[in-house]
């Protein structure tokens, strides 16, 4: 059995596993994200060191990163969430020179989309976009199997599209993007410009699916606006499915079916009944999608 090492860098949690080449996560370890970048690299060597403890000869190190990366350099462009990760740096290398593992890294969402096409929802097809709909949200195009990065290594940030323009500000310094209007921080700001009080993104979720008839429709909201998105990025793209990850997705039908309905009026007629399916993988999606940059290489 082949396997390989996955990290998974977000702004909450940083998650070390070891992975099948079936897709089956072997052993896990999970920190909280310590709020510094150099801090938090640290920990994730010694998070490493103790998963080698029992792994077997891995194939390599995958690195999900929690931002912008430049795929072809392997470099950090930027972090939305925590501080002091410096652009430019090379976080590979160092693992690579510490461990003596091939590494890989790439945006945490690609591997996001990377781990459903290799072992998940979008299994077996030959392209699809993954959008993982968290506290932000991302996204993934897969061609031939594979992550299409584009010319600048931005291909696939659906949650950066502007869906309005002149709209609420969004982490990436624009204003209208999908993710300041279909997130979990998004649905948070609704929920309590709405009149819901002091709820997060997750408590709007919860009294929806309770049926609170406002908590609804502050969710459907933001499933339209993602169907919406979906739904011109299939006339570009016209992939054979759309995988739908992150937390928010969880919510089901609440969330979905206002995205499908939306999505089926935004596309184009040939591609309007493209599958808006949820993904495979919860979780540990960043763990696994980060091991596939290796095991799938």
């Amino acid at each position: 059995m082949r396997t390989a090492i996955g990290l998974d860098i977000g702004g909450t949690n940083l998650s070390v596993g070891l992975v099948s080449d079936t897709g089956e996560v072997l052993d896990l370890i999970r920190e909280s994200t310590p709020q510094d970048g150099a801090a938090a690299a640290d920990v994730l060597v010694e998070m490493t060191c103790r998963l080698l403890v029992t792994a077997e000869s891995p194939a390599g190190i995958g690195i999900g990163f929690g931002g912008p990366v430049n795929y072809v350099d392997q470099s950090i462009v930027r972090s939305h969430l925590v501080e002091g990760w410096a652009p430019g740096l090379k976080l590979g290398e160092r693992f690579a020179r510490e461990f003596g593992l091939p590494t890989l890294m790439d945006n945490d969402a690609n591997c996001g989309g990377l781990g459903e096409a290799v072992f998940g929802a979008a299994r077996g097809v030959d392209s699809a976009v993954y959008v993982n709909v968290g506290t932000g949200i991302g996204g993934a195009v897969i061609l031939g199997g594979r992550v299409h990065h584009g010319a600048n290594s931005t291909a696939g940030e659906i949650g950066h599209t502007v869906v309005v323009p002149g709209g609420p500000p969004c982490t990436c310094d624009k204003l209208g993007c999908l993710e300041a209007l279909s997130s979990g921080s998004a649905i948070g700001r609704e929920g309590r410009a709405a009149g819901m009080g002091d709820v997060t993104g997750k408590e709007v979720g919860e009294r929806a699916l309770a049926g609170d008839p406002v908590a609804l429709k502050v969710v459907a909201q933001a499933g339209h606006w993602l169907g919406v998105s979906t739904g011109n990025l299939a006339s570009l793209i016209d992939p054979q499915v759309f995988v739908i990850g992150g937390g928010v997705s969880d919510l089901g039908d609440v969330f979905l079916g206002p995205a499908r309905a939306a999505f089926a009026a935004t596309a184009m007629p040939a591609a309007a009944a493209t599958p808006l399916v949820k993904a495979q993988f919860g979780y540990d999606a960043g763990v696994i999608g980060a091991a596939a940059l290796i095991l799938a290489s």
